[in-house]
């Protein structure tokens, strides 16, 4: 129960430090940041955490296909880029090595979107 407990309280901070920082929950649409144009809307289907390889596995899209999606760690630092896969689809992007589960990742796109979404343990 405690873990559970800790596991919430910890998504829950990490969702207030992303709206802290500018950045927009889950589902939420941004605007700004290319040239005054409406930004792209970004979705991720999955965001898997592999505890045992440490590695993050992401399949995301964007409404704009020329974009280039990026994923952030909850500290704002750069987890990667999200591969494009074509045709407004990215994904199937395995990303580096983390030691522990973030929690939570921000895909922020060049075309201005962005999104915050919880890691969920992989299944395989």
């Amino acid at each position: 129960m405690a873990l559970y407990s800790i596991r919430a309280v910890l998504a829950v901070m990490a969702v207030l430090f992303a709206l802290a920082v500018g950045l927009h929950p889950v589902g939420a649409r941004a605007s700004g940041g290319n040239g005054g144009t409406k930004a792209d809307t970004v979705k991720v289907s999955k965001c898997f955490y592999d505890a045992p390889t440490g590695q993050m596995l992401i399949k995301a899209s964007s409404s704009d296909p020329a974009a280039t999606l990026y994923a952030y760690l909850p500290s704002g630092a750069l987890a990667g880029e999200v591969q494009n896969g074509g045709g407004s689809r990215y994904g199937g992007t395995v990303i580096g090595y983390f030691p522990t589960n973030p929690i939570t990742i921000c895909i922020r796109s060049t075309a201005g979107g962005s999104i915050v979404v919880p890691t969920t343990p992989f299944q395989p």
